[in-house]
């Protein structure tokens, strides 16, 4: 199933707004938009599906999704009257952009903005933190509407307590200095291009001229993994990827991505996603 684009505002100059919603939807909404999204659900049990990603929905499940990042949720125990509460936040790059130029203090956003790109899970002690500034929201004058707003975006990017979901990220994910983010550019263009081939760390180093212990330092920095563990999780993404997006058999599928045989594929995936590559395509068939 491909995802849908859901046009959040058809305002050119669009900043942000706030949506609440009381009660559940169990239909798969399967979609991604333009802007960043900020949702909680309280008082929810189900599964969250991000990008790659496959988990639980819990109570004061907080998660920061970025632009063009398909998610959904289904809700499980959801019957009418129940005290189930969504509160999402959306906001548009160039807003957030002006408000990081404008304030040179609010610079941590970039790293966490960048996070988002994969989709990002906080803490529940976090998001009831945010809950407590949100159920009054309504009741603020537009001026402390954006100062709340600000408050929530700066708590979230000096939250130590966070996890990406989605596996594989194609840019670097801090701007340690321009040198530093050109050499990360070029790694994830050459593993982007090459990672169908049987590619080594060795070969990745002979193309970008520096040496090994300089590119496994960039990958544990900016990847948060090794060299093979972030090439098999940006396999693994692609194949799901394909599995979604299209009819093509697994074992062609395991080929297209660089996997050596269907068994090893089959392997790797239900590692990393705890179910057959068969049973991921059925959950975004239905």
């Amino acid at each position: 199933m491909k995802p849908s684009i859901e046009k959040i505002s058809h305002k050119p100059d669009f900043g942000w707004r706030i949506q609440y919603y009381h009660g559940c939807d169990s239909q798969f909404d399967w979609h991604y938009h333009f802007e960043y999204e900020l949702a909680l659900h309280r008082n929810f049990s189900g599964q969250k599906f991000v990008g790659d990603y496959i988990g639980p929905i819990e109570h004061n499940d907080l998660s920061l999704y970025g632009p063009k990042l398909p998610h959904t949720v289904t809700f499980e125990n959801c019957p009418e009257n129940a005290d189930n509460e969504t509160y999402i936040i959306w906001f548009s790059q160039s807003w957030v952009n002006s408000l990081i130029n404008t304030f040179p203090e609010m610079q941590p956003l970039k790293a966490m903005l960048d996070g988002a790109l994969q989709g990002i899970q906080f803490s529940s002690e976090l998001s009831e933190r945010v809950f407590s500034l949100l159920v009054n929201h309504q009741r603020l004058s537009p001026a402390l509407a954006v100062a709340n707003i600000i408050e929530i975006l700066v708590l979230l990017s000096e939250s130590p307590q966070s996890k990406r979901l989605n596996s594989y990220h194609q840019q670097g994910l801090q701007e340690q200095g321009d040198k530093e983010l050109k050499l990360v550019e070029k790694i994830s263009l050459y593993i982007e291009k090459n990672y169908r081939n049987d590619i080594k760390l060795v070969d990745l180093c002979n193309h970008i001229h520096v040496s090994k212990s300089t590119v496994s330092r960039l990958f544990e920095r900016h990847f948060l993994s090794s060299f093979s563990q972030h090439l098999a999780e940006y396999r693994l993404g692609k194949a799901c990827e394909l599995l979604v997006n299209s009819d093509t058999s697994i074992a062609v599928i395991a080929d297209m991505v660089g996997f050596n045989n269907i068994s090893n594929f089959n392997r790797h995936f239900k590692v990393k996603k705890q179910m057959s590559p068969k049973q991921f395509r059925n959950l975004f068939s239905q």
